[in-house]
């Protein structure tokens, strides 16, 4: 059956259906971040140690490709940016601050080289996948979904609706 959600609608239900299956226990939060990673960035900690495939597997295409619906402008850069940032929540989650963030930079000169462009967006991208990633080592893996409605969405009209209510109603208190 199909899922009528498609971007991060679709990154946050399925995450948060994935968190619910695992237990908040250190065991529970690393099987869950090793299935994370395999579905949305088909990294495959198996496959380290062949580092060809290990690394043309981080290049291609994950299992689950959910698109660019309602993600923040400032994130996307292609097609399925929830691959970028899933590999970076793991990186940040497994290696401490200064070795996770010398992968990111060397990750991206790497793809500007390649791709002869360098993409900010992937650099925000990684950058919050990797704060959430140390989020999750210290609090649990339960805490993600939540993280990703805050930090991934594009903000909604309602949002600037509100804070012209609440201006109104500021300058009606003032009068």
């Amino acid at each position: 059956m199909l899922s009528p959600l498609r971007g991060v609608q679709a990154l946050i239900a399925q995450t948060s259906a994935m968190a619910a299956r695992y237990p908040l226990s250190s065991w529970g939060t690393l099987r869950f971040l090793l299935a994370f990673a395999e579905r949305f960035a088909f990294i495959r900690i198996q496959d380290l140690w062949h580092p060809v495939r290990f690394l043309s597997q981080m290049e291609g295409a994950p299992p689950t490709k959910l698109g660019m619906d309602g993600f923040k402008q400032s994130l996307l850069d292609d097609i399925n940016p929830a691959r970028h940032y899933a590999a970076f929540v793991f990186v940040g989650y497994w290696l401490p601050n200064f070795l996770g963030l010398m992968v990111l930079w060397l990750w991206e000169v790497a793809g500007a080289v390649r791709y002869g462009y360098w993409s900010q967006p992937d650099v925000r991208s990684g950058y919050t996948g990797f704060y959430h990633g140390r989020l999750i080592r210290r609090y649990g893996h339960t805490i993600l979904p939540a993280l990703m409605a805050r930090d991934l969405t594009a903000p909604s009209p309602w949002g600037r609706l509100s804070y012209s209510a609440r201006r109104s109603k500021q300058k009606m208190n003032e009068e």
